[in-house]
């Protein structure tokens, strides 16, 4: 299993030889982007429409919010979230976010497409943030417009662990409950968190479970292994 301790900020991971450590996660965040923006390419109108896994977000909405937050600066992220906080009078600043993010989804299925790639073009460039917390951005929000649509997201394995470890280190009370009593195994992407006996599920599953979104699904059975003096001769 892949050891993804070397992803966690210093203070949580194992003191050792830090020569090859990096927080550039920008080829990760644009192949997910990517990933997304053709995934979006082959929706339907009504697909456009859908409910997404995040609460009272239709897929367009989640596609707004990802071109806003990934694809503003620092001080345009700031900005924007003031000017909405300020005009609906919010108590709760995520309500400012969700007006935000509500707004950049008026634009066009075509142009929000184009904006997702032009972003994952200046991540591939070195152009603007390219953290771990830009990284779950990309890779939670795209799986919550793909998931409820019944559509394969193509994450990278390394990618998926990373934001499941850091998920792990800040999860809700009752995710946490479970991670004391059982190891979620990714069945396809080679890494683990938690403690306990194994669990096995898909990365994409056990993302979505660490964020709240879903429960658990098992992973089917591995099949099992045939001696190779029990094959048929070729």
């Amino acid at each position: 299993m892949a050891d993804l301790s070397k992803y966690l900020p210093l203070s949580q991971r194992p003191v050792g030889d830090e020569s090859r450590v990096s927080s550039d996660w920008g080829p990760q965040i644009a192949a997910t982007l990517l990933a997304t923006a053709d995934l979006l390419d082959g929706l339907s109108p009504e697909q456009w429409e859908a409910p997404s896994l995040c609460a009272d977000w239709r897929v367009r909405d989640v596609a707004g919010h990802l071109v806003w937050r990934l694809g503003s600066s620092n001080r345009e992220l700031l900005r924007s979230a003031g000017r909405a906080w300020l005009a609906g009078r919010f108590l709760n600043p995520n309500r400012a976010i969700d007006a935000v993010s509500r707004a950049a989804a008026l634009t066009e299925p075509s142009e929000l497409i184009a904006s997702l790639r032009r972003i994952a073009a200046d991540r591939t460039a070195g152009i603007g943030r390219q953290g771990v917390t830009e990284l779950t951005e990309a890779v939670v929000h795209g799986f919550d417009l793909a998931h409820p649509l019944g559509l394969a997201l193509t994450v990278d394995p390394t990618a998926a662990g990373a934001v499941a470890l850091g998920r792990a280190q800040r999860a809700s009370t009752p995710v946490k409950a479970v991670l004391r009593r059982r190891t979620l195994v990714a069945s396809d992407a080679l890494w683990r968190v938690g403690r306990g006996p194994d669990y096995r599920s898909t990365a994409e599953d056990i993302v979505l479970f660490l964020f709240g979104r879903a429960g658990l699904t098992p992973a089917p059975p591995a099949a099992p292994t045939v001696p190779e003096d029990l094959t048929d001769p070729v």
